[in-house]
């Protein structure tokens, strides 16, 4: 009787092989189904050591799948969001966890992506739960990735807690995108006030300046004034840049150290138009990620330590610490809330209708939506404010070389005119 090799899973989804005595592959097949397995390979004629070969190349095979990503896998924010939102198709769909990583593992999404997801998926067939799996395969996957996959398993609803957490991504990238674009054009701005400053300063004014010297009746005050001011960058650019250099650097310490962050990182939230972007960014993303924290099954205290981290601000985590500290000895989370100084009555009163109605993760959810739209908003008064000062200070360099030249136009004709 024929003897085949055969490769398969077990129903706890492990990899096996071994031969098997049959008529015919149709035959070896249904046996093998028989015993609970579902086969991926059966060769026909391969006797039992070529059976240990195929073993041992399999071994090898894993082995050196394990060397090649037992280093730390990291991933982009994109490639992050793509993994999660297949990741959640899938599961929705009806497979298995283990099913749907070994589908992932086999598309053609880039070396990374594949990668994560044979860890996940050999890490998983070793028993691991699916956020611990998570925390040892990349550090892409942070704390409140991590919080949401287990409230998901904790629950049993990995797939709407995955769903989520794709929202969730995609909507913190689009953020960030906004954010970016809208600093395009006030980037450009700056930079080309800065150039034409320069070109003034070391081309135009230098050239200007010889002329200027030989007018009769002198130089006014106003254009001395600038050819002094030109004469001085000329000399002491060096002098300017370096103390400039220190200043900033001096800044950056202070404003790390132990004294000065708490100081700067609520002088920050005061100053008008980018103190308001900065509240807008924080509420949206606060009260985005508590909403997917608790929606996936996680308490909302537990939730609430998570939450509290998305923001590097100490003075905004000084105020989340009290917030915690009141929910943790029974204190109502509106009434928390609103013992700091970080959230306006509108949202306050949103939170403390979620809590009548229990529905606290989609209050908080729809709280986040319109905080999107403020930071949106808040966001284009910002770039309006931006623009017209950089414009107003680019037409007052301009202005100042218009009439200097006006200056030299003028007094020229004049003296041409007392020499007839």
């Amino acid at each position: 009787m024929p003897t085949f090799a055969y490769q398969a899973s077990d129903a706890a989804g492990r990899d096996v092989s071994g031969s098997i005595d049959a008529p015919d592959k149709a035959s070896a097949v249904r046996q093998l189904t028989g015993r609970g397995l579902r086969p991926f390979q059966v060769k026909e004629g391969a006797v039992k050591t070529s059976v240990r070969g195929v073993k041992a190349a399999t071994s090898a095979k894993g082995k050196a799948a394990e060397t090649e990503t037992s280093g730390p896998l990291k991933i982009s924010g994109r490639q992050l969001q793509i993994f999660t939102e297949e990741l959640a198709e899938l599961l929705e769909a009806g497979m298995r966890l283990e099913q749907a990583l070994k589908l992932m593992e086999g598309k053609g999404a880039g070396a990374t992506h594949n990668r994560i997801a044979s860890r996940l998926g050999s890490l998983i067939r070793e028993g691991h739960p699916f956020s611990n799996a998570l925390k040892q395969t990349s550090p892409s996957f942070n704390e409140l990735y991590c919080a949401v996959a287990a409230a998901g398993e904790a629950g049993g609803s990995l797939s709407e807690s995955m769903k989520r957490q794709g929202q969730y991504l995609a909507k913190v990238r689009e953020l960030k995108s906004q954010v970016a674009v809208a600093l395009i054009y006030p980037g450009f701005l700056g930079f080309s006030a800065v150039a034409v400053t320069v070109l003034f300063t070391t081309f135009l004014i230098p050239r200007l300046s010889g002329m200027m010297s030989r007018m009769r009746g002198g130089v006014p005050k106003g254009v001395q004034i600038i050819l002094d001011f030109s004469a001085f960058m000329r000399s002491y650019w060096w002098m300017l840049l370096a103390g400039g250099a220190l200043l900033f650097l001096l800044f950056w310490v202070w404003s790390g150290s132990k004294q000065g962050k708490p100081v700067w990182d609520e002088t920050k939230l005061k100053i008008p138009f980018f103190g308001n972007v900065l509240m807008a960014n924080f509420h949206t993303q606060f009260l985005e990620t508590l909403a997917s924290l608790t929606g996936g099954g996680l308490p909302l205290l537990k939730g609430l330590e998570l939450a509290a981290r998305i923001s590097a601000n100490h003075f905004i985590q000084k105020q989340l610490v009290n917030v915690i500290d009141g929910v943790r000895d029974g204190t109502a989370l509106s009434r928390s809330l609103e013992k700091t100084t970080l959230f306006p009555t509108n949202l306050l009163e949103m939170v403390r209708i979620g809590e009548h109605t229990g529905d606290i993760s989609g209050t908080l959810r729809r709280a986040a939506d319109r905080c999107g739209r403020e930071l949106e908003k808040s966001l284009e008064k910002l770039m309006a404010m931006l623009q017209p000062m950089i414009i107003l200070v680019m037409a007052g360099l301009v202005g100042v070389m218009a009439y200097m030249m006006i200056t030299i136009i003028y007094d020229t004709v004049a003296t041409l005119n007392s020499r007839r």
